[in-house]
């Protein structure tokens, strides 16, 4: 195969293609996190990085260098509601999954299961 200048519309070509399949694979991570969470609106990203590093002779001179691609994706965090727990003495938290508003409440599921719990001397 004859020599290829290095440019974007030769990347595919370049090292089997490994820098332009990473670059495809973060631009579909980035429209997927899009679908997922269109009330997202902070952007996604995707960068493409070359790395140039250069090759010296002996002497210093440059001969040759070096190319690398780094490739990211970036999507913002994920956050959910903020949702009251209770605390205990010896760090635990807790919560009602019947009450979320309200940690500390009790629901018929705890009384049947303190019932459930007894000694039967009923």
């Amino acid at each position: 195969m004859p020599r290829q200048q290095l440019s974007l519309d030769t990347l595919a070509e370049f090292d089997y293609g490994k820098a332009a399949v990473a670059f495809q694979t973060a631009l579909e991570r980035v429209v997927r996190d899009c679908l997922d969470r269109p009330g997202e609106k902070k952007p996604r990203t995707v960068t493409l990085v070359a790395k140039i590093t250069p090759v010296l002779q002996q002497s210093g001179d440059v001969v040759d260098c070096e190319v690398a691609f780094e490739i990211a994706a970036a999507i913002p965090k994920w956050l959910t509601a903020p949702q009251a727990v209770g605390t205990t003495k010896q760090g635990h938290l807790f919560f009602q999954e019947l009450a979320p508003d309200s940690p500390e409440q009790m629901t018929v599921a705890d009384f049947t299961d303190a019932d459930e719990a007894g000694d039967g001397d009923e």
